[in-house]
């Protein structure tokens, strides 16, 4: 099965607004839900019973849902998240052992919160804003609620991208950003480390795309890289997670109001709408 997966659902109107765009004409078959930013109604995506929907954990911007006096190394006064990826695997480096309990009280309050508005019989499945659910401290403490919490997971993403269809398409060599292949690798190198926990937990997982593209996951380049990753699910009887971020918005559009929003800029990028015309032409062939 190959998921086409829209991220960032819930951040305001107008990008939720291009996202179900995407759901109703059947160019998504999955949705990552913010839990903390506009309240979502995730009894209106479930209808569409071809559609997973996903906890979009997210521990770099918006609200946090802890108590903020309890969680002051994640949170700011106002409770406002306030550590990008590398300003949390710092903390995991530097002060892991404070990180651990104060990302347990907030990452457990996401958790519940969504487990409350998951509808009945609707699988639960997760993901990480900016992927830090591979720093490890993040990715331990997920695994922990979860298990404390006795939930039953259908799938978490792990975002480290299998190599070997990048090696097989050479004419891609000089299209990748250097910050991208630098993300990769230590996406990568992190999943090493994590590897072991999650084989013991035996945590259901599938083969991802949109590390190496991201931000420009155009129509040509993905389709071309795509066919080399359904010969590897083929061949090694796993799913395909593609991420997308559809929900584009210009600047006249953007309805932020006073959120606590830190990557303004790339939800703003042009990017976006290029990713949108992506996936609604790529998915034609895998999910209608």
């Amino acid at each position: 099965m190959i998921y086409f997966c829209a991220d960032d659902y819930g951040l305001c109107d107008v990008s939720s607004m291009r996202i179900k765009q995407c759901v109703d004409d059947g160019a998504l078959n999955k949705v990552s839900v913010f839990p903390n930013f506009d309240p979502v109604d995730l009894n209106e995506i479930s209808k569409n019973k071809k559609i997973r929907i996903s906890l979009h954990l997210n521990l770099v911007e918006g609200k946090c849902l802890a108590n903020a006096g309890e969680v002051d190394l994640l949170a700011d006064e106002n409770g406002n998240l306030k550590h990008a990826f590398g300003g949390l695997l710092k903390l995991n480096l530097f002060n892991r052992k404070k990180l651990e309990a104060q990302l347990y009280k907030e990452i457990k309050a996401q958790i519940l919160f969504w487990k409350s508005i998951l509808p009945e019989n609707v699988p639960f499945c997760i993901d990480t804003h900016q992927h830090t659910s591979m720093i490890p401290a993040v990715f331990k403490t997920i695994l922990k609620v979860l298990d404390e919490e006795k939930i039953s997971l259908e799938h978490m993403r792990v975002p480290a991208e299998p190599l070997s269809p990048y090696i097989k398409s050479p004419s891609l060599y000089f299209t990748y950003s250097p910050i991208n292949i630098i993300k990769q690798w230590l996406l990568n190198f992190l999943w090493l480390i994590n590897k072991r926990r999650a084989k013991k937990h035996k945590i259901p997982t599938s083969y991802f795309l949109g590390i190496l593209f991201s931000g420009e996951m155009d129509y040509k380049r993905v389709s071309k890289i795509l066919d080399k990753y359904i010969k590897l699910s083929e061949k090694y009887g796993k799913d395909i997670e593609i991420l997308f971020h559809p929900g584009y918005m210009n600047k006249n559009e953007a309805d932020f109001k006073d959120k606590n929003v830190a990557f303004k800029e790339f939800y703003m990028s042009k990017n976006r709408k290029t990713e949108f015309d992506s996936v609604m032409r790529i998915s034609e062939r895998s999910v209608k």
